[in-house]
């Protein structure tokens, strides 16, 4: 999956600046929602064709976290430290994944010796964090289901850390006049999402996906490499940073301490018919949604398939992350709560 478990532990009445990040339970109740979508979507996609979309929840809900987290330390210290950010993400991350990597390493060696060459590439794209770029490159995205890639899920932890690398560094130019004059860069990243939403609408293939030399349409061909446009679109970090954008931007002017301090604090009820909203949009669109099927790619997928469960999932932020909504009590009930933190 990926490093989206970020949120802060101080608890609300410590809370003084206005970007500082509470507790948020609620949120954690998100990610185990969307990490059961994804792991149903596995199990059998018949299950749930567009289960695979909790990925895109869990991208909008780092976004999110990850942006208020630095908005938050430029109120609380006056500066971002770059390097303390990326050692956490670091020691949150690195230990878990070498483990898991040598163990698989192991696995293989002992009982599938004939297919342990195929692991080298994916071990170095995954210790590299560029696992998306490296299955679009070799084609052993989603649509080469049949290949052995024991470690293809991790394309969204690679687009995950490109995004830790680079948005730490883009917030800090964009904080430099403080905290206050963010509204208008929200703006401009939400048009950002709906640029990259229209470019990979534009891009996509209609019709069925075969072999490149039967549909030469659904691939890019770069010298002697047949890239599947349909995984290209699914993979690539540009393509799919519009949840990551719509996330960053939805901290800039929904942050939850300074929301308690508005007129906004006492609509908690109304702040649950919008989660609810956003809960049924979830629903529908993992229900009906789909990647590739016999008819060729979704087109409901990649025309704005990804943006509007971006805006869903903004929907139900916005209620759990509501003080007095009841929608952050249920979502982020200890069960919920337990599977969230450990997703």
């Amino acid at each position: 999956m990926v490093d989206a478990h970020v949120t802060a532990a101080r608890p609300w009445r410590r809370a003084q600046h206005l970007s500082s990040v509470p507790y948020l339970p609620g949120l954690d109740g998100m990610r185990a929602l969307a990490v059961v979508a994804v792991m149903i979507y596995h199990a059998n996609s018949d299950w749930l064709t567009g289960g695979f979309l909790g990925v895109e929840v869990f991208f909008v809900i780092s976004g999110y976290l990850i942006t208020l987290l630095l908005m938050a330390e430029r109120e609380r210290t006056g500066r971002v430290d770059l390097v303390d950010f990326w050692l956490r993400r670091a020691r949150r991350l690195l230990p878990a994944l070498f483990v898991m990597m040598f163990l698989l390493l192991a696995y293989t060696a002992f009982f599938k010796g004939d297919v342990l060459g195929k692991l080298r590439g994916d071990l170095i794209g995954g210790i590299a964090y560029v696992s998306n770029w490296y299955q679009i490159w070799v084609g052993q995205g989603y649509s080469a289901s049949g290949d052995f890639a024991p470690l293809r899920h991790l394309w969204s932890l690679a687009v995950e850390e490109q995004f830790y690398l680079i948005w730490p560094i883009v917030m800090l130019l964009l904080l430099r006049g403080g905290t206050r004059k963010l509204a208008n860069t929200a703006l401009f990243l939400f048009g950002a999402a709906v640029v990259v939403t229209v470019v990979t609408a534009v891009l996509y293939h209609k019709g069925t996906v075969g072999q490149p030399d039967v549909t030469p349409g659904a691939y890019w061909h770069v010298g002697d490499r047949d890239i599947s446009k349909a995984d290209a679109l699914y993979l690539s970090t540009i393509t799919r940073s519009s949840g990551l954008l719509l996330g960053s931007a939805f901290a800039m002017v929904w942050r939850p301490v300074a929301i308690m301090r508005s007129p906004l604090r006492n609509a908690g009820r109304a702040m649950d018919l919008v989660g609810l909203a956003g809960l049924i949009g979830l629903g529908l669109a993992c229900w009906r949604m789909s990647f590739l099927s016999p008819e060729g790619a979704d087109p409901w997928l990649f025309r704005g398939g990804f943006f509007l469960t971006g805006l869903a999932t903004l929907a139900v932020i916005a209620a759990v992350t509501h003080r007095y909504s009841v929608a952050g009590k249920l979502i982020g009930n200890p069960v919920f709560k337990y599977v969230g933190t450990r997703s």
